[in-house]
């Protein structure tokens, strides 16, 4: 008979190693990425194996590099796009 582990409810346990990181990086990515859409450029995202992001905007298919969200940020704002 094998006995079943009941988790302890004062331990929080996650698979995802900073949840509310990662959550917030959505939310703002989703945001910005709707802003792209109304300048008429596209906003893309890609998570690597390691965890790091890439991001890229596109239009008439001219690529940027964005290294973070806050150069994501500061190019909407070149484009003409606010928040």
């Amino acid at each position: 008979m094998t006995t079943k582990k009941t988790p302890d409810p004062t331990i929080a346990e996650s698979s995802a190693p900073n949840t509310a990181q990662s959550t917030a990086r959505d939310t703002d990515f989703h945001a910005l990425r709707s802003a792209y859409a109304q300048q008429g450029h596209h906003l893309h995202s890609v998570t690597s194996k390691d965890g790091t992001t890439t991001y890229w905007a596109e239009r008439w298919g001219l690529v940027r590099y964005l290294p973070s969200l806050h150069d994501a940020a500061l190019f909407l704002a070149q484009i003409g796009g606010r928040l």
